[in-house]
């Protein structure tokens, strides 16, 4: 028998979530009044409140909130599919295995759509405060009207455009605009604008993450809504992305500070001034130790994963010692 019941199980994971999701909330609030600032003054240099309500309620803080809670979600329908996916693929699953990969599955591809629609969101309210970013995440070097979308390029700072480029024509002025002929401000209205090469990549990762998760989960979604079960190649589709939500987060966070560069307070406060008079040696063994550290917590979180992943079923395992002992009468 547990030692704990189902309800007990339920209400320590709502407690969970709950916190969690306030938690999320007060540092959203700060990071987005950090990008979007508003509601305070600055006397001899010190930022003092004056309108709580306008600093919590900045103007990127409902997109980057929404953006944020519905990408965790999404990180978690598809770490339970993944993980689903990989006991079935290794027959070692049981009975419950298929309601969390249905779960995990129907919830991808419910939220998925959802997400693509917040996140463009996201980026119209970008391109109206932070123009810059937006410029570094389209690779737009030059002021102009039917900017195209770059799907895949390498950008070129010191020639000030992206070489090898696989551009849609006038696909980026339609998307950030709603017109073809749209005007977008390129880079070179920015002479303080963020490192491009880190803020493009890493844009589309997490593009190319979420249009690999709308496929695999609308494809997965339709099997299982006409109650057949998920070929081989659809279970490893879905095994392969157990982790993409993290990758997808990352990449996204890393479009969110990078592309605020070179500020730390949008258009307030720059790094230079409030960085630390830190030697170099002093400056990378801090980043080694925190990468090592956390490193280490990813591969003993990944391994441990992977090691309940494959441990057969507790129902299997129940039956295996009824026979046991069935065959020992």
């Amino acid at each position: 028998k547990d030692r704990v019941s189902n309800r007990m199980h339920l209400t320590a994971f709502a407690l969970v979530a709950v916190a969690t999701t306030l938690s999320a909330f007060w540092i959203l609030i700060l990071n987005s009044w950090m990008q979007t600032p508003q509601g305070h003054e600055i006397v001899d240099g010190k930022f003092y409140a004056v309108d709580w309500f306008a600093i919590i309620f900045n103007p990127s803080f409902p997109y980057r909130f929404t953006h944020m809670l519905v990408a965790s979600l999404l990180t978690t329908a598809f770490l339970l599919a993944g993980l689903s996916a990989s006991r079935m693929l290794r027959n070692v699953h049981g009975p419950g295995t298929e309601r969390v990969l249905r779960t995990g599955v129907l919830l991808a591809a419910a939220l998925t759509p959802l997400q693509v629609v917040l996140g463009d969101l996201h980026g119209l309210n970008t391109l109206e405060h932070q123009p810059a970013k937006i410029a570094a995440i389209e690779g737009i070097w030059q002021t102009q009207a039917g900017a195209p979308l770059t799907l895949l390029g390498i950008p070129d700072e010191e020639q000030g455009r992206t070489r090898f480029a696989v551009e849609i024509p006038r696909a980026a002025s339609l998307i950030l605009t709603h017109s073809g002929d749209g005007v977008l401000q390129g880079l070179e209205e920015f002479p303080e604008h963020p490192p491009v090469l880190p803020v493009f990549v890493s844009f589309r990762v997490m593009v190319g993450i979420g249009v690999a998760m709308l496929f695999v989960s609308w494809l997965c979604a339709a099997y299982l809504l006409r109650g057949r079960d998920l070929p081989p190649v659809a279970l490893r589709a879905l095994a392969w992305l157990t982790f993409s939500g993290w990758v997808a987060v990352l990449a996204g966070w890393y479009v969110t500070e990078i592309g605020r560069q070179p500020w730390i307070v949008y258009g307030e406060l720059a790094v230079a001034d409030v960085v630390a008079d830190h030697s170099q040696g002093v400056m990378r063994g801090t980043l080694l130790a925190y990468a090592l550290l956390y490193a280490g917590l990813l591969a003993a979180y990944v391994a441990t994963l992977r090691h309940l992943s494959a441990k057969p079923a507790a129902s299997l395992q129940m039956r295996a010692a009824e026979g046991a002992l069935g065959g020992g009468r």
